[in-house]
């Protein structure tokens, strides 16, 4: 039998040092590992840069099994076009010298699907979220940006139509993307990963609040430091992330009552899920999600979760735990409404609990996963 080797593609930015891949975020060498279950090689294709330094926030993506395959590095829509020649001429050659695909959504994907359609290579296709909302919540809700948003829109659906199969992080995003072909639903979120558990629903001190997610417009932070203006309830926030926000909301937070405190991005696991459980509750204040993974690992934690009724947190979270987006007020009365119930604080934690072991055990998620990547041979 054939060894199983699948090209996937991100919009994700490694960076190259001494002869290895690393990454800041997402996507190290574990997360690889689980492909590896079901595929013999791993071949990721992503943005690359050449770097002469780097500190402990970097981890290693390749290794046994796991390589990168670089593409032109670039950052923003002119960066792009820039750099459109080389990454076609990449791109061709990526293609033809590969077997099988899985697309996530981004221009790297996009690129890659022109000679994916055109040398007729199998492929399946990620979807992370809704394409439109991402990108007018990101980059705003000008002309040309919606225009853009529209087409790129439009082209993800093209895309799920000619795919050999679909997956999404949510019944939500599947449901924008529907088409004929076989459909997944199920999240990159691995429990057996979280062992780190709420002890104690009492409150000593301020309510300590968290939120964890990159600081962009779309994610709502503005509206959480408005909330926590409009309550009563003496509130410590902590802000973990980094993004294009930082700035103006560290502007925005000192000059509300609530102290804040801002960790930027947290790489290493088991600090973050030590913060998140330090913490009396976890707040998502997003405009658009698909479905969030902070949210589902603040779930496994046994924290009790509140956030916006968009995207995926419906599905997961109760409907009394919800607020409408952009509403500073609503949020601000359900924040005030856990703080002062310990008991209504303990049973959204047990019920959280429940939810993942229901619905998000690892043998739940790696038998959708087998499924999924199975499409890719039929």
């Amino acid at each position: 039998m054939n060894a199983k080797v699948v090209r996937v593609s991100l919009e994700h930015r490694f960076y190259f040092y001494e002869g290895s891949y690393y990454t800041q975020l997402a996507f190290p060498y574990l997360y690889w590992k689980d492909y590896l279950r079901y595929f013999d090689q791993i071949e990721v294709i992503a943005r690359v840069k050449k770097v002469d330094f780097i500190d402990d926030s970097f981890k290693r993506v390749d290794g046994k099994n796991v390589s990168v395959l670089a593409m032109p590095y670039y950052v923003g829509v002119k960066s792009f076009i820039l750099n459109l020649p080389r990454l076609l001429q990449r791109a061709f050659g990526l293609v033809k010298g590969g077997d099988v695909f899985i697309l996530r959504s981004g221009n790297v994907s996009n690129v890659l699907w022109i000679f994916v359609m055109l040398f007729r290579k199998g492929y399946v296709r990620e979807y992370p979220g809704n394409i439109y909302e991402g990108i007018t919540g990101f980059a705003g809700k000008s002309i040309h940006i919606k225009i853009l948003a529209q087409f790129l829109n439009f082209l993800a659906k093209k895309q799920a139509q000619m795919s050999k199969a679909n997956s999404f992080v949510s019944q939500d995003c599947k449901a924008t993307y529907a088409t004929k072909k076989p459909s997944y639903v199920f999240s990159s979120f691995n429990v057996d990963e979280i062992v780190t558990k709420k002890n104690s629903y009492e409150v000593e001190g301020d309510f300590k609040l968290v939120t964890v997610g990159r600081l962009e417009g779309e994610k709502g932070h503005k509206d959480l430091l408005n909330a926590l203006e409009k309550t009563d309830v003496n509130v410590e926030l902590t802000v973990i992330g980094d993004g294009s926000q930082f700035k103006a909301l560290k502007e925005q937070a000192q000059k509300i009552k609530s102290k804040v405190n801002f960790l930027g991005a947290i790489t290493d696991r088991d600090k973050l899920f030590k913060s998140i459980s330090n913490a009396d509750l976890f707040v998502i204040p997003s405009h658009t999600e698909g479905m969030p993974r902070s949210l589902l690992e603040s779930m496994a934690i046994g924290i009790p979760c509140i956030g916006t009724n968009v995207g995926g947190i419906p599905e997961v979270l109760n409907a009394d735990y919800l607020a409408p987006p952009k509403d500073p007020q609503a949020l601000a009365e359900l924040i005030k409404c856990v703080s002062l119930d310990t008991q209504l604080r303990k049973r959204m934690g047990t019920e959280n609990l429940q939810i993942i072991k229901k619905r998000y055990s690892k043998e739940s998620m790696d038998k959708q996963k087998s499924l999924f990547w199975g499409e890719l041979y039929k």
